[in-house]
């Protein structure tokens, strides 16, 4: 048994996850989410026909949101959390305050954070289901179920990487174990040993679903014994039970022993979300379930055993009380953040909301570059021996950059890789997307600097969700805690007959993603000197590669190269007509410049990064020629030609045409196999050719 400053210190845990959730429920006003009713002040059809706000907690120090509460398994994350160091790493999930508090984060910031106010935890950019604090090893909550168990399979990751004894925890509900990627994580978890426990807080509903609904069997944890993995059943009511457990599989896991998974029955008090407002589904389950409630029971033990009077105890629950309300009188004075201190990776500071009267301005850019890009060429050498030159020399360069992937066979064989580096800077992975994506996303989180290596584009469908909505937003909503410098290298485009599956050409996807950059080479030369640069981001970085592409040689020259975002390349000066193209297309377009000579001179720029975009030089050149006209093989439809012209177009480049700008890119239809159809659906440097005749001849 712990000794008995750790026994009240659990208890002191306890109290404050159980009383600051109590608060919540009187803090929380969410009118019109959780089946409240509008009003002329709260929707627009008041006065003021321009406000339209749901709700406006600016007043009162009020909550809203999708506040989802834990009370009723305070035991568990106090079992767990009392085992764990600052240097420990855990993960949560939407009902994540528990597991913060139980971390050691304290209440004004927590308070804060879910009034919204720049003193939260993640700087009222997280709210309440994306709590982080760094320094804590609190990685915060998530929105999304289950995708935070990868993310810790991440950190320990990370730990054995650098040969630390640290351990990452993954909690989670049971409605996550029904999620592909839970099984993915078991897998790789047991595959490399790594210090991780799984902690599935079973309280048998997933938000309105009933256990027995969902679930094939009673319980979880067995799941993972055919992964090898040490399959632990506990009473979530009794924190000393859950502790025992915990401290036994941290002790393992420090020592090398691998992955534990441990599930703890219990039950929480309330409905799924909205603060409490809501009761539980099944009344007649909580009136049992509180006759075993958790502190109540671990307040009868600590007197049975002498450890704190009734009245010790009463004393450290006014105490905890004390804290929760002189937390939330403070936090109500504090300030919101400021519109206009958010950034977009454009660079372009978001604009503070304007005014009714306020009139619409285009923003001006310069100073602009026109010159073409010229490369010195010493050797002969092709794209794939340029990346793995780049990979190479980061990796010397930089002990905490690695390659992880599925099919990594021939990055390992390039340029001798794989016998310099050996396994422990190249991860060969099974194939499961979202779990080896995850890993990227939680080591870089906690200090590695992963390259990770998708099979195909198409397959970035598979674990998009760990791309989008976890490594791109997590440094906004940490409040800027935590960087991901991550490199997602995938390959992609079309012309190599491999159908819909193996054809995918989808920046775009990405491109709408704010928090994440897109970088999309055309020649081997930028592969090397874009890669480069990628890996030495502080943001997640998409690496856009076209298959065609990764085939073809060129001379450069010796030695190591940065090329920086953001800057365009013209590769062709023209007079007549401005083509903006991407990747392969980029080929194609000079091949039709070179056909038109003599009849229409045609200034080519490949923008090289397509986020951030580099709006200067376009308008540059739509300053000598008046027209534009953007290529690219991915789908027309809402693809990267779309928001290049709308950039423009909104950076001053409507007064510079002479005619309305075009996209000429791939049909709007999945990739059929056939060669001829293949072909006749990709824009050809013929039918470049001929668009360019037509717009010039307007």
């Amino acid at each position: 048994m712990p000794d008995v400053d750790r026994l009240k210190d659990m208890l002191l845990r306890m109290y404050r996850i159980r009383l600051f959730e109590e608060q919540l429920k009187h803090l929380y006003d969410y009118r019109g989410f959780y089946g409240g009713e509008l009003t002329d002040d709260h929707a627009a059809g008041g006065e003021d026909l321009l406000t339209c706000m749901l709700y406006d907690f600016a007043s009162d120090g009020m909550i809203g949101g999708a506040v989802h509460l834990y009370i009723g398994e305070e035991a568990v994350a106090t079992g767990v959390c009392a085992e764990l160091r600052d240097t420990d790493f855990i993960t949560s999930y939407h009902r994540g305050h528990g597991h913060a508090i139980a971390k050691g984060l304290d209440l004004r910031g927590m308070i804060a954070e879910l009034m919204g106010r720049e003193t939260g935890h993640s700087r009222g950019r997280g709210g309440s289901m994306h709590i982080y604090d760094y320094a804590k090893g609190m990685l915060g909550g998530n929105g999304i179920i289950g995708a935070q168990i990868p993310i810790a399979l991440g950190t320990a990751f990370k730990a054995k990487f650098l040969g630390e004894d640290n351990v990452a925890v993954a909690f989670f509900g049971d409605g996550a174990a029904n999620q592909g990627v839970f099984g993915e994580c078991l897998n790789l978890a047991s595959l490399w040993q790594l210090p991780v426990l799984f902690v599935c807080e079973n309280n048998l509903w997933a938000a309105s679903t009933a256990a027995e609904v969902a679930h094939c069997c009673k319980d979880i944890a067995p799941r993972a014994e055919p992964y090898g993995i040490p399959a632990r059943i506990v009473d979530g009511q009794d924190v000393l039970a859950v502790n025992e457990v915990a401290r036994e599989a941290v002790e393992r896991a420090r020592a090398g022993g691998g992955p534990t998974m441990i599930e703890a029955k219990t039950f929480r008090y309330v409905g799924h979300a909205g603060g409490g407002q809501k009761a539980h589904p099944d009344q007649e389950a909580l009136g049992e379930w509180m006759k075993r409630d958790p502190i109540a029971l671990f307040e009868r033990r600590l007197q049975a055993d002498g450890v704190m009077t009734a009245e010790e105890q009463q004393q450290m629950r006014e105490g905890v009380q004390a804290e929760v309300d002189r937390a939330i009188a403070e936090a109500c004075s504090d300030p919101f953040p400021k519109p206009e201190e958010l950034e977009t990776l454009d660079g372009t500071p978001v604009d503070p909301p304007a005014e009714a009267e306020a009139r619409y301005e285009f923003r001006s850019i310069a100073p602009v570059r026109r010159s073409v890009e010229t490369i010195p060429g010493t050797r002969t050498a092709g794209w794939g021996q340029l990346v793995a030159e780049a990979l190479r020399e980061e990796m010397d360069r930089d002990e905490r950059v690695y390659v992880i992937g599925e099919d990594l066979g021939p990055v390992r064989e390039r340029d001798n890789l794989w016998r310099q580096l050996r396994e422990r800077r190249v991860f060969q992975t099974p194939i499961s997307e979202s779990s080896f994506v995850g890993v990227g996303t939680g080591s870089a989180a906690t200090g590695l600097r992963p390259v990770v290596e998708i099979m195909y584009m198409d397959f970035v469908a598979v674990c998009f969700d760990q791309i989008v909505n976890q490594a791109a937003p997590l440094k906004l909503m940490s409040g800027g805690q935590i960087s991901i410098p991550m490199v997602i290298k995938t390959p992609a485009g079309c012309g190599s007959r491999e159908a819909a599956h193996h054809s995918g050409h989808h920046e775009a996807w990405f491109m709408h993603a704010p928090g994440i950059k897109v970088a999309i080479p055309s020649n081997a030369y930028d592969a090397k000197g874009l890669l480069k640069t990628a890996i030495r981001d502080d943001d997640p970085v998409l690496f856009v590669e076209h298959r065609l592409l990764r085939r073809s040689e060129m001379e450069v020259p010796e030695g190591e190269w940065l090329i920086p975002f953001g800057e365009a390349a013209v590769r062709r000066e023209g007079t007549d007509i401005t083509v903006v193209a991407t990747s392969y297309a980029v080929t194609k377009a000079m091949r039709a410049a070179k056909a038109l000579e003599g009849e229409v001179s045609v200034e080519v720029i490949d923008p090289r990064t397509l986020v951030p975009l580099d709006v200067a030089t376009i308008l540059g050149s739509l300053e000598k020629t008046g027209r534009l006209l953007v290529v690219h093989e991915a789908p027309t439809r809402a693809g990267a030609g779309a928001e290049i012209i709308r950039r423009v177009m909104e950076d001053g480049g409507f007064g510079l045409l002479k005619s309305a700008p075009n996209v000429l890119a791939r049909a709007d239809t999945p990739m059929a196999y056939s060669p001829p159809l293949e072909d006749a659906t990709l824009p050809q440097a013929t039918d470049i050719a001929a668009a360019i005749r037509s717009m010039v001849a307007e």
